[in-house]
């Protein structure tokens, strides 16, 4: 906010470029891992936007492991260059879930832009890292349903609510599970460039309107889960290894839901396929593996409601009740066609 604040003060001044006015977000990544489409989504939707300015930002410039499945991503900026290159900070930081939610540098990172104004947004079980950091303290706030029990004994203080597929309390967004990540995204882009945009994006993108509307008490383990869910384990001689070969350009919201989809099927590992590294529309540079080796199967990249898609296609290759099992994960409404 104090950058955007600062860049019309110097336009109106005649001492900025109107380019420079675009707000800087930035969504961070970590060398132990971050849940693939907690970023993929913010990534696609922000960037095809075009009117938002968009860093993947880590404490090194290490390639950061995507979970699941098989993939890394580069990240653009170490969090000590962004300082330097952006000393008004960003505008709003963006945080997936990350493996490693206890980082002591990170933590006084996210504290230091927060003091300064920056709007600090979580998707999925990325609230640990926010809470961890100290800045849920006494606020309402929202993560994926399986971590609920597990955030209130942990986090007391906090106020975590199922009511709401996204929560804002302050300059501190919380969002639902994984599927939240795309209307979360679209919302929050309608806050940083208009309604416009936000519709004109979604639109492209073949996405609904954003909404807040949830309910996360509904999703949740049964017998018929957990059968399908052993199942699936059990079967190892009927595990695929499947291919998702990615092209310079790709989608990044078909690349995150087929990456994470194929792999949380647990009959399955989806591969990234991308020889030298592979730069997606908006920038994003993918490794994987170099080659195409023998695999049991080529994963479809849908690029319209991508998740949607994903499902469909595990569905017809495994059953619908993997499907639903994978819809559950991702806490995505699909669960509730006959997923109860």
């Amino acid at each position: 906010m104090i950058r955007t604040l600062l860049l019309a003060a110097l336009l109106l001044l005649g001492l900025a470029s109107p380019v420079l006015a675009k707000p800087l977000v930035a969504i961070l990544v970590d060398p132990s891992g971050a849940e693939t489409t907690d970023l993929t989504a913010p990534f696609a939707i922000l960037t095809e936007a075009g009117a938002v300015e968009v860093k993947i930002v880590s404490t090194t410039l290490a390639p950061a492991r995507l979970m699941p499945g098989v993939a890394w991503v580069r990240p653009h900026e170490t969090q000590a260059s962004f300082d330097r290159r952006h000393p008004q900070g960003a505008d709003m930081i963006i945080v997936p879930f990350i493996m490693d939610a206890k980082n002591p540098e990170r933590a006084a990172w996210l504290r230091a832009q927060a003091r300064r104004g920056v709007r600090i947004v979580s998707i999925c079980d990325g609230a640990f890292v926010l809470a961890e950091a100290g800045l849920l303290e006494g606020r309402q706030a929202t993560a994926h349903w399986a971590s609920h029990g597990k955030r209130v004994k942990t986090y007391p203080s906090v106020a975590w609510r199922q009511d709401a597929r996204w929560v804002t309390d302050g300059n501190i967004t919380t969002s639902a599970g994984i599927s939240a990540s795309a209307p979360v995204s679209l919302a929050l882009l309608g806050e940083l460039a208009g309604d416009e945009v936000m519709q004109g994006t979604a639109r492209r993108l073949g996405l609904p309107a954003p909404s807040r509307d949830h309910d996360a008490t509904v999703y949740r383990l049964n017998a018929n889960v957990v059968g399908t869910a052993a199942g699936n384990v059990l079967a190892f001689w009927r595990h695929d290894s499947v291919a998702l070969k990615l092209e310079a350009g790709f989608d990044e919201l078909a690349f995150g839901a087929a990456l994470d989809g194929w792999t949380r099927s647990y009959r399955a590992k989806a591969w990234a396929v991308a020889p030298g590294g592979v730069t997606s529309r908006g920038g994003m540079t993918i490794y994987g593996a170099d080659q195409l080796p023998a695999f049991d199967r080529m994963a479809r990249l849908a690029n319209a409601r991508a998740i949607e898609a994903m499902l469909g296609d595990l569905g017809e290759a495994y059953g619908d009740p993997t499907a639903r099992f994978v819809a559950l994960q991702l806490e995505h409404p699909l669960w509730l066609a006959g997923g109860r």
